[in-house]
């Protein structure tokens, strides 16, 4: 793994949480644990929460919208990926920067994050987890 990684690791953006009952789990959410309700995403079944300076998305997997995360088995995995926020990088460097790695870009886009909308990339980690990469927004 020689070579400059083209970026700096900043935190933990965002993680996506399956839940059954998004009533319950908003209720949890805001009441217990204090964060606010930063968007609502009714078209993928999803609500984003503000904690602090993170996100914490829960998608609701019991109906349609929400049918994009349900995992293969009932009662399978609950958390659909950890992204991780960055400091900026340059495009081209981050993709060859992975690529010599050995780390396939499984999918791409701008999505929008605890920051603001930007560039992700998601990778597998050795043990299949998926990890997305994103970083801050770019200036307007």
């Amino acid at each position: 793994m020689a070579g400059t990684r083209p970026f700096t690791l900043e935190g933990i953006d965002h993680v996506v949480l399956l839940v059954d009952d998004m009533a319950a789990a908003r209720a949890f959410y805001l009441e217990v644990i204090g964060c606010t309700v930063e968007n609502a995403l009714p078209q993928y079944g999803m609500l984003q929460l503000r904690a602090g300076a993170s996100l914490v998305d829960l998608v609701d997997i019991s109906g349609e919208p929400g049918a994009w995360a349900r995992p293969p088995a009932p009662g399978g995995r609950n958390v659909d990926h950890v992204c991780l926020a960055t400091g900026r990088w340059e495009e081209a460097a981050m993709r060859a920067w992975l690529a010599a790695q050995g780390v396939a870009i499984i999918e791409e886009g701008v999505n929008n994050g605890a920051r603001g909308e930007s560039l992700s990339f998601y990778v597998k980690d050795p043990a299949g987890n998926t990890i997305e990469l994103t970083g801050p927004p770019e200036a307007t």
